[in-house]
């Protein structure tokens, strides 16, 4: 089995936090990232996928309410772009800010 960025230390770089990566879908409902330093929303490939955490139950559902989330996850994936070499990580999951506004989330301390 093969481990996520071939087991090295990853954290994703200042120009993916603060809302400065940006993505959206296209014809069908893929989600791409968009490169932060290529103008004209250049895609990102994704090189490489992991399951960073996962758990049975999620804290949040209790919290926020409505609608109980199957599992705590939170996925790991290295994108790159084809056009400046920009190489970087994301997380994506359900284990952190939860609802409400964009810049509430650049606000929180969760």
């Amino acid at each position: 089995m093969t481990q996520f960025n071939n087991g090295k230390v990853y954290h994703g770089s200042d120009a993916v936090q603060g809302g400065r990566l940006q993505g959206a879908t296209a014809e069908t409902d893929y989600f791409y990232f968009f490169c932060p330093n290529c103008p004209d929303k250049e895609m990102l490939r994704v090189l490489d996928h992991g399951v960073r955490h996962e758990q049975p139950d999620n804290p949040y559902d209790t919290k926020v309410g409505g609608p109980k989330s199957a599992t705590g996850f939170v996925l790991a994936l290295k994108v790159h772009c084809r056009k400046c070499g920009f190489t970087d990580f994301v997380k994506i999951g359900n284990l952190g800010w939860q609802g409400g506004k964009h810049q509430e989330a650049l606000d929180s301390t969760v």
